[in-house]
């Protein structure tokens, strides 16, 4: 099925956090492409580490060649430098997908603590796309099969049951039904499969939050993982690339709520989706 964009559905665009650690071109596709498919703008927000910065200047700093082995001073000019390069290949990175899907981009810089960036980042739009701290660095990426604009490619479709599923926090609640049917679409432009995280309840209770799922989005082909009520920390250990790509979470998650909430994400090594 082609499902054609909305014009104008959104007029709040969808953000992607990124710095020069925790970037993946999979994300950026899947990102852009869920924005054509809601007729949204995309902003990717690039953070400069301000703590890397500042520790580039300490006497003791040196820097070890990743490749070669080799040390050498470093300094804050240098790093800078190499930060502005890096936002530079991500515009070009963001210009090919906008002539591939006919989205309109925008790249913004700023400097800070990446998660409190992108937590900032996401509190006046609908859906920011957040990394995870196991993320490759720039050019260890390898990309898998391109995601087109309108929907999932042949090849995408066809290895549906190979690629790893996509996860989703749902507790019944108004917000967390709101990330369903947004996680709903994403496994639909990635062509995934959709694992729905439960918390941990009475039994008949769970049954209902399962039928609950289905009808928040729309399907019944979904997968259930009955989880104890602190999951998300738990997931932090057994969610791994190898077994989840993306972790869709409303922003209101009680899961988020606390004064835990940046080391929660810090612990995640996939890409987290949160939602309004």
């Amino acid at each position: 099925m082609v499902t054609e964009a909305a014009p104008n559905a959104t007029t709040r665009p969808i953000v992607v956090a990124i710095n020069a650690v925790r970037r993946c071109g999979e994300t950026l596709e899947l990102a852009s492409a869920l924005a054509w498919h809601l007729g949204a703008d995309l902003e990717v927000v690039f953070v400069e580490d301000a703590n890397l910065l500042r520790l580039a200047d300490l006497p003791v700093t040196r820097e070890i060649d990743r490749f070669s082995g080799m040390s050498r001073d470093l300094d804050s000019q240098r790093v800078l430098r190499a930060l502005h390069s890096e936002a530079r290949q991500l515009r070009r990175e963001v210009s090919r997908l906008d002539k591939a899907t006919s989205v309109r981009s925008t790249v913004r810089v700023v400097r800070g603590h990446y998660f409190t960036e992108a937590l900032t980042a996401s509190a006046n739009v609908d859906v920011t796309f957040v990394h995870g701290a196991g993320q490759p660095f720039p050019g260890d990426h390898r990309p898998g099969p391109r995601l087109g604009a309108r929907g999932a490619t042949r090849e995408a479709a066809a290895g549906r049951a190979k690629r790893p599923p996509l996860w989703a926090l749902f507790d019944g609640s108004p917000a967390s039904a709101r990330a369903l049917r947004l996680a709903a679409k994403l496994a639909y432009t990635s062509a995934a499969n959709l694992v729905v995280l439960v918390p941990e309840q009475a039994a008949g209770e769970i049954e209902n939050r399962k039928s609950e799922a289905r009808m928040a989005a729309d399907t019944a082909d979904l997968q259930f993982l009955v989880v104890a009520g602190d999951g998300l920390s738990q997931l932090g250990g057994a969610l791994t690339p190898r077994v989840g790509s993306v972790l869709v979470l409303a922003r209101q998650s009680p899961e988020l709520k606390d004064g835990r909430t940046r080391g929660n994400l810090e612990s995640l090594t996939v890409p987290v989706v949160l939602v309004a």
